[in-house]
């Protein structure tokens, strides 16, 4: 377990100063920068970006004697395909002494955004996927597919930065469930961002996830933000809290984004 933490952050930590581009806007949310839920805004055409995301969560234990800790670290590429259209490959593996660790997955997914935002008409999107599980006592391979919308709410204080709503709803398909997963769940929940300024963004939401495990959910709220530090740097943070007795009560979120185009 020590091991795979100790190579996960070298990862992370080689290939961090090595890239060097133009950061997307600091308008966006992407998924786990800095919330779970995120836009319907696709990368640039022709971009390449590389994400890095650490996620701390003090677990609920099930007995007496379990663990609490749970670390994530989720490299990620995404890639602009083509107009509207991005792709993305993300490994996740989580370490600490709660369930569930020494495991993570490998997923790839795609967003296509049908429209852009005009008038009283949302922007609309739909990303598809597949994550296939891997280490310690790992389950069966998921399918999913997310419905996704985000409406500007109006002038705030500045016609240029209104807040946005945003909605997502997505569905998991689970091809081979082990006797105490899932075969069908899903994740529903909304997330309010605004602008400040050219640098910052603030956001919060509210989600309901269904775990793999039978009878596990999480009812829980986050407030985040991102940071535009510079042409080539963005860095996003969250704090999340369950309301629900499964739910982990304090999640924490760091990560950065860089492009190599």
């Amino acid at each position: 377990m020590n091991n795979a933490l100790i190579k996960a952050g070298l990862v992370l930590a080689m290939l961090a100063p090595c890239i060097h581009v133009q950061a997307d806007e600091v308008k966006d949310l992407e998924e786990d920068l800095s919330l779970t839920i995120e836009d319907a805004t696709p990368s640039q055409p022709g971009s390449v970006q590389f994400n890095g995301v650490a996620r701390y969560q003090r677990m609920r234990p099930s007995t007496p004697d379990a663990g609490r800790n749970e670390l994530q670290l989720t490299p990620r590429m995404q890639f602009g395909v083509a107009h509207n259209f991005q792709m993305s490959v993300a490994v996740p593996y989580r370490v600490g002494n709660a369930e569930d660790t020494s495991q993570g997955e490998f997923r790839v997914d795609g967003l296509y955004r049908f429209n852009t935002e005009s008038g009283y008409l949302p922007a609309f999107a739909v990303s598809a996927g597949i994550e296939r599980p891997y280490g310690a006592d790992s389950g069966g391979t998921e399918v999913m597919a997310k419905g996704i919308m985000t409406k500007s709410l109006g002038v705030v204080q500045d016609a240029n930065r209104p807040a946005q709503l945003h909605l997502n709803v997505m569905a998991r398909h689970n091809l081979r469930p082990d006797v105490n997963e899932r075969r069908d769940r899903y994740l529903a929940g909304a997330a309010l961002s605004k602008q400040l300024n050219q640098r910052w963004l603030f956001a919060g939401s509210l989600f309901r996830e269904q775990q793999r495990e039978r009878g596990a959910a999480y009812n829980m709220g986050e407030v985040g933000a991102r940071w535009k530090l510079s042409e080539k740097l963005m860095l996003s943070g969250s704090v999340g809290h369950g309301f629900n007795h499964g739910a982990p009560p304090v999640r924490l979120v760091v990560g950065f984004q860089r492009s190599l185009d």
